[in-house]
């Protein structure tokens, strides 16, 4: 969970730097995409990239003052996003609000940003599973030979005890 979250955080830092960095673009035209699907609702108004970066944070961060987003759909994506463990449910919530309506280039950008990061992650737990099935199988096989090692040391005192005892009894007889 402390990869998530260091992964989440920089992502958010790096796009907080970009956007603020960068002038607004004046341009409306970035608002508005070719409608080719009839069936995306289509927003004017977005708050600034920023804004939903620093939401995402303090809801994965569970940070006390969350700020809430105007746009619902968001806000909602925001807080399944950050309650699952699970890579792959995240990827499809990206996946979801990408199409759920036409976004400015910068939400675009992030979202794909959002998805590499998640990627990223899940592949890192998958390593992680896999590194820690294999450091509990060699901790069996340590466990299997430190039971073998206490066996071969009480055979050896038996057999150094044995040997003591006929040699005293070889001492008694002379």
């Amino acid at each position: 969970m402390k990869i998530f979250k260091l992964i989440t955080q920089l992502s958010a830092s790096l796009f907080i730097v970009a956007c603020t960095s960068t002038p607004p673009v004046q341009n409306n035209s970035e608002h508005t995409q070719p409608t080719t699907n009839t069936n995306k609702a289509v927003e004017q108004t977005h708050q600034p990239i920023t804004a939903v970066i620093s939401a995402l944070l303090a809801n994965c961060t569970q940070a006390p003052t969350r700020p809430t987003l105007e746009n619902e759909a968001l806000q909602t994506f925001i807080g399944e996003y950050c309650t699952t463990t699970s890579t792959n449910k995240q990827l499809k919530l990206i996946e979801e609000i990408k199409t759920n309506a036409l976004w400015p280039n910068d939400y675009v950008v992030w979202f794909d940003s959002l998805t590499w990061h998640t990627e990223n992650l899940r592949k890192q737990k998958i390593t992680n599973f896999y590194s820690d099935s294999k450091a509990q199988k060699h901790e069996q096989q340590l466990l299997e030979l430190q039971r073998q090692l206490i066996e071969l040391k009480q055979k050896l005192v038996d057999i150094e005890k044995q040997r003591l005892e006929t040699s005293l009894s070889e001492n008694r007889t002379q």
